[in-house]
């Protein structure tokens, strides 16, 4: 063990700087001044942190006490010839030195003592391999002129350690979810299907494109001060029993997805699929954006071939009573689907009489909901 290897006394000075290293994990725009923090505690000239990711790319780098020109010639010549460098194959969170690598006397004749680290009066470094991963690497160095690293940077360092590494564990998690989330956004975006994610007291958290579009028109769904309300009072009472059952852990309400039949002002038909995001992996896309549930809303509509075959086998309905069905549901009334279908309105109610029987539904809403069952809630 080193002479210098006691633990240092803790004081404000050293206290305020770890605070520091912290806010800086959420803020990279303070990393400079903390990283000249810790330069000046620990009596160096100058200073370097790098966090280098999966690819190669720097995700943090920042130099303090080096002066433009150097940190170039570094870059562009001098890197490879640093002794330093094999911080990157030492045990992570061991401070070492020049002389853990080569020998005084031998690395005063290297072209890099005597041409980028001697002009800047430098002699010594204190280097530390923060973290090293499938993720990307994080490197530390604390450069030290006048002569080789002391006891009081050698303590100052080893007391700030774990907290510079988990720092760059807090930013590396921040990237993963900010990542996460910006991919999130766009395929949310890209999806045709309004998709709403809600806290438990009905929040819109987040809204795609396609949900701000029908929030806009403030017809099926409109926000009231944040809060998503429905047309349908029934509806919307619905929607905040199944809400307010994802927090207090009904097994019902946290499990399957519920849908909700929704009519437009115009006589068209909306379908809502509310699905909770308090279970299995559900619950790590909800923590991103505060919600418990999501809602998927479509204009209800069969996209394909299958569903309505299956729909005609199951319920034994003819051909003409199919398309009744279908076009009670995609256009509307009574008197609008006889005039799209050119027979007599009496005819309509008819064939709709023995679609009640059949399905064993009562009214057109329930049609509508019947529908929800063949349809994909998410369309793309």
């Amino acid at each position: 063990m080193r002479r210098w290897d006691k633990p240092m006394e803790l004081n404000e000075e050293l206290l305020s700087l770890v605070a520091d290293i912290y806010d800086a994990a959420l803020d990279d725009s303070r990393w400079s001044a903390t990283l000249r923090c810790i330069v000046d505690l620990a009596g160096g000239q100058s200073g370097g942190l790098v966090r280098i990711g999966a690819a190669g790319e720097a995700v943090i780098a920042h130099a303090v006490g080096v002066e433009p020109a150097y940190v170039q010639s570094y870059i562009e010549t001098y890197e490879p010839f640093d002794p330093s460098r094999s911080v990157l194959h030492a045990p992570v969170g061991q401070i070492q030195t020049i002389r853990d690598w080569i020998d005084v006397d031998e690395f005063r004749t290297t072209m890099f003592y005597n041409e980028w680290t001697r002009p800047q009066g430098l002699e010594d470094a204190a280097n530390l391999l923060l973290d090293k991963s499938a993720e990307g690497i994080s490197r530390l160095s604390i450069m030290k002129a006048g002569g080789p690293v002391d006891r009081r940077m050698y303590q100052v360092i080893s007391h700030l350690t774990p907290h510079v590494q988990r720092a760059m564990v807090v930013r590396q998690k921040l990237q993963q979810q900010n990542a996460l989330e910006t991919i999130s956004v766009r395929t949310l975006d890209a999806l045709r299907t309004a998709v709403l994610l809600l806290d438990a007291e009905a929040h819109i958290t987040h809204a795609n494109a396609s949900a701000r579009d029908i929030l806009d028109e403030a017809d099926v769904l409109r926000s009231v001060r944040g809060r998503l309300v429905t047309s349908d009072p029934n509806a919307d009472r619905v929607l905040r029993q199944a809400l307010a059952g994802t927090v207090v852990g009904d097994r019902a309400m946290t499990s399957a997805s519920i849908s909700l039949h929704l009519a437009a002002r115009d006589g068209s038909h909306f379908v809502a699929h509310l699905l909770p995001l308090t279970a299995g992996r559900r619950q790590s896309f909800a923590a991103s954006y505060d919600a418990c549930a999501v809602l998927f809303v479509s204009k209800a509509a069969l996209d394909t071939v299958v569903a309505p075959d299956l729909i005609r086998k199951l319920f034994k309905l003819t051909p003409t009573e199919l398309r009744v069905f279908l076009s009670i549901v995609e256009i509307g009334g009574v008197p609008d689907v006889a005039r799209s279908m050119g027979i007599a309105e009496s005819t309509i109610k008819t064939h709709l009489a023995r679609i009640f029987a059949k399905t064993g539904t009562k009214r057109q809403a329930d049609l509508v909901r019947l529908i929800a069952a063949f349809t994909p809630p998410i369309k793309v």
